[in-house]
């Protein structure tokens, strides 16, 4: 059987296992292992060290985050305060215009009343001296005299006197 006859070799084969697995052993145990667990513990020390500074980041961004919501409700307030002010403001300019348009158009009623008061006087004073000059010429006309003027004047100011 061909198994058995390599029986011979068996021991050589072991001889030389033993030759270079105890160099590659101890190649791995003295060079690689150390390196290796070097970069292991390398790596997990980054590790840690970047989550901690993330959790520093984000205590950061939070604090920030914290400003920056409080800066922005003080400038709503603040924005809300203005708009406030400006309505009031605006609306105290809307009265004040709104008094002095109101003076400005009273005062120009005065003084179209007084016109026309103005000139219903003057009217009635052409027509007294109309109604006293017609009322002259027909009694002249009726009675073939002229009337004193004052007892003209005084006729007519009773007439009208009745019907006002």
């Amino acid at each position: 059987m061909p198994q058995l006859e390599q029986i011979n070799t068996f021991a050589s084969q072991i001889f030389w296992l033993v030759v270079t697995f105890i160099p590659l052993y101890l190649f791995l145990w003295r060079v690689v292992l150390p390196r290796l667990s070097a970069t292991l513990e390398n790596r997990q020390q980054r590790i840690d060290n970047d989550i901690v500074r993330a959790e520093e980041l984000s205590r950061e961004a939070q604090k920030v985050m914290e400003a920056y919501e409080a800066d922005l409700a003080e400038a709503r307030a603040k924005a809300h305060e203005q708009l406030h002010k400006a309505a009031e403001e605006t609306q105290a300019e809307a009265e004040r215009r709104n008094t002095e348009m109101t003076d400005r158009l009273s005062a120009d009623a005065m003084a179209a009343r007084g016109r026309i008061n103005a000139a219903r006087d003057a009217a009635i004073s052409n027509i007294s001296e109309m109604v006293n000059d017609i009322s002259r010429q027909a009694v002249e006309r009726l009675v073939g005299e002229s009337p004193s003027p004052d007892l003209l004047q005084a006729a007519v100011q009773a007439s009208v006197g009745e019907r006002g």
